[in-house]
């Protein structure tokens, strides 16, 4: 894959920035969003469900398919979206759907593990609404599930965490035993053969983009498609025989990004591009459905890597 024309600086070709509004964070609005209204609450730092003339706005926009809420997206089902397909509907990310398709099932773990009453073990831990924890409150996180439950991954979403628990390893979970509650979030577990990851549809994993906070968009290639921040991941590295463990401030930290638009076999060597910015920070390959990515200088230092994700 060639890396040709990456660069920090913002590039010409993406100089228009025209096609969003708010361009950072949660409140960012796609030119083709034409809501005459804003579902994002500033004060609150949240989003909320459309109402009275704005559900009937979104009726006439999309026909009389489900519309459905879940925090941070919204799901509109519909057999023939408009186009071009907006990426967000009054600035809140919006999913079109097939009818009968749900786009909740796919985000909730295997197991029962979760009960409120569990006492949280570090309740101090807390960060902002919609956010991403900082490395080292995730490594307060880590140490503090530790003498409860063997852990392989971490994921932050907006609203709750999920944590994916080692399998093959001969520990047991009873059903309501573990936190539902770990620092200022809402917690899940997931304990399965198949990977959660493998659950969620059109994301991609790579290697931490420059400014890819919670919320914040990339252009791929121009206007056609684009990614959303969407979770921010920890995984423990498989220990190298003869190395002991590895510490949790050691977990591999990568960016998790919603595909939006149409991905095709033919964007091969585009640029990622930064909203805000302009800047391009990546490079991306599209293949057999799975999209590759390369971050170009991760969160501002050097660095180049890859990584596929499958896009459904």
């Amino acid at each position: 894959m060639s890396l040709s024309g990456l660069s920090s600086e913002p590039a010409d070709a993406h100089a228009d920035q025209q096609r969003w509004e708010n361009r950072e964070g949660w409140a960012a609005r796609h030119i083709s969003d034409t809501a005459p209204f804003s579902l994002w609450d500033e004060e609150n730092k949240r989003y909320r469900m459309p109402k009275g003339p704005e559900y009937e706005w979104c009726r006439e926009k999309f026909g009389d398919g489900t519309l459905s809420g879940h925090g941070w997206f919204i799901a509109i089902s519909t057999s023939s979206p408009s186009q071009p397909a907006p990426f967000t509907l009054g600035g809140m990310p919006l999913f079109l759907h097939p009818p009968h398709e749900n786009q909740w099932l796919w985000m909730m773990p295997r197991s029962n593990y979760a009960h409120p009453r569990v006492a949280n073990p570090c309740p101090e831990v807390k960060w902002e609404q919609m956010a991403f924890p900082t490395k080292d409150q995730n490594a307060e996180i880590l140490t503090a599930l530790e003498p409860l439950a063997n852990v392989h991954r971490v994921i932050y979403m907006p609203y709750w965490t999920l944590v994916e628990l080692e399998i093959g390893d001969g520990r047991e979970y009873k059903d309501f035993s573990l936190p539902g509650t770990v620092g200022g979030r809402t917690t899940l577990y997931h304990h399965a053969e198949e990977p959660f990851l493998d659950r969620m549809k059109g994301l991609v994993s790579c290697p931490r983009l420059k400014g890819a906070d919670s919320g914040n968009w990339f252009e791929i290639g121009g206007d056609e498609a684009a990614m959303l921040t969407w979770a921010e991941e920890y995984t423990k590295p498989r220990s190298v025989l003869g190395d002991g463990e590895v510490g949790v401030g050691e977990w591999e930290r990568r960016s998790l990004c919603k595909v939006f638009g149409d991905v095709s076999g033919e964007m091969r060597g585009v640029p990622i591009v930064r909203c805000k910015t302009g800047e391009v920070v990546g490079e991306c390959d599209v293949t057999g459905g799975v999209v590759e990515c390369i971050s170009f200088g991760l969160d501002g230092l050097d660095g180049l890597d890859a990584e596929g994700w499958v896009v459904m």
